[in-house]
């Protein structure tokens, strides 16, 4: 959760607590007879502003989570891939692990995979990033008659994600976990790649 939200937020929860407080103080000594009904109304309407100012803080940082994270994306790497002589040259960098993918493979475009797990409703307001694995890369025809592709593995197939696609949704605090990919044009082009609520995203810079 981001940290300005996160402020917004415990400022309008001390707010609520402080109206809270002053009221209920308020109501214990008119009750008790150490106040008078004047000084009561005029705690009560106190009070009343102090929890207005304490709903708008608290539905403030409700909205600006839920937009942030309707927003959210994750830069995750950067493919590049120029075509010479009916081949491509394809260069893929996976910022997570740091390491540099070289490869050449057939086709009018390229295409990255991989696999993505969707958390619940409650854990992704709370911020919980996207859970991904980028499996491999190959080439790709436009026309549909068969030709020759290739494929170049980034990572081994797991019995995790095969679980997982299998039980995603009988498990808690999980909504479903899928197969994802994005295909581009071989073109002398960068095409950073992101991950957000959903799958992957390619853009060119």
């Amino acid at each position: 959760m981001d940290k300005f939200i996160l402020v917004i937020g415990i400022l309008g929860s001390a707010l609520l607590v402080i109206a809270l407080v002053v009221l209920i103080y308020s109501i214990i000594r008119t009750v008790k007879r150490e106040r008078k009904v004047t000084k009561f109304i005029y705690s009560l309407l106190t009070s009343i502003i102090i929890l207005a100012f304490a709903s708008a803080f608290i539905y403030l940082a409700l909205f600006l989570q839920t937009f942030s994270r309707y927003t959210h994306e994750e830069k995750i790497g950067w493919v590049y891939a120029e075509t010479a002589n009916d081949s491509t040259r394809v260069t893929y960098y996976d910022k997570r692990g740091n390491r540099m993918h070289f490869f050449t493979t057939a086709g009018d475009q390229w295409v990255i995979e991989g696999y993505f797990l969707r958390w619940g409703t409650v854990l992704r307001w709370f911020g919980a990033g996207a859970y991904y694995r980028v499996t491999r890369l190959s080439g790709r025809w436009e026309k549909e008659e068969a030709k020759i592709v290739s494929i170049y593995r980034i990572h081994p197939e797991e019995q995790l994600w095969r679980f997982l696609l299998k039980h995603a949704e009988k498990i808690p605090g999980v909504d479903t976990a899928y197969g994802i990919a994005a295909f581009q044009y071989s073109s002398a082009d960068t095409f950073y790649l992101y991950i957000n609520d959903t799958g992957f995203i390619l853009r060119k810079h």
